[in-house]
Formats: structure tokens, C-alpha cells, sequence
């Protein structure tokens, strides 16, 4: 869905997990700026603000004091740890969309 902000609003994106096979451990985000072919992974601290809630299976995104930069589609997701090898993995490919 499209929401519209001003510049210094908050935002908060809402993600509900469907497969009930995973596990919250560890969730991802990723944006899509407008008019870019590239994902980037957002790092979560300072302006953006996560909150897990294990008993829903839910999770959630704000971002603080948007700026222009911030525009574009964002997507989620959780790390699938049983694919991992003990090396560690790679973010987008073991994150399955939320």
C-alpha cells in the first residue's frame, strides 16, 4: 500500500509473518528507493526503530524524522537460520519476504 509523509514525520511499517514455520530470531528490511532497481538493507538503530512482538508473529519498522531520502518501497522479512551454514549467510538470499 502507498503512504504519503511529510519531511520530519514518523512512519511505521507493519510486517505479519505467514509462515509459521519461522522464527523471529532475527528479521530484515530493505527499501527500494523511487526510480532505483536496487535493494538496499536498512540498518536498524538511530531513526529506525524495530519492535518484535513473538506472540503475534508480528513486527514493525518505524522511521523518525523522514527525510526525502526515505521515499520508496520497503519489504521485510526473517532470517531462515536452518539454511544457514555455520559460516554465516547471505542476508537477501536467505530472507524470505513478510
Amino acid at each position: 500500500r502507498s503512504v504519503t509523509k511529510e519531511t520530519g514525520e514518523s512512519l511505521t511499517i507493519n510486517c505479519v509473518l505467514r509462515d509459521a514455520s519461522y522464527a523471529l530470531g532475527s528479521t530484515c528490511w530493505y527499501r527500494k528507493k523511487s526510480g532505483s532497481t536496487n535493494e538496499e538493507s536498512i540498518s536498524k538503530g538511530g531513526r529506525y526503530v524495530e519492535t518484535v512482538n513473538s506472540g503475534s508473529k508480528s513486527f514493525s519498522l518505524r522511521i523518525n524524522d523522514l527525510t526525502v531520502e526515505d521515499g520508496g518501497t520497503y519489504r521485510c522479512g526473517v532470517f531462515r537460520w536452518s539454511m544457514c551454514a555455520p559460516s554465516g549467510c547471505d542476508p537477501y538470499g536467505d530472507c524470505g519476504e513478510g
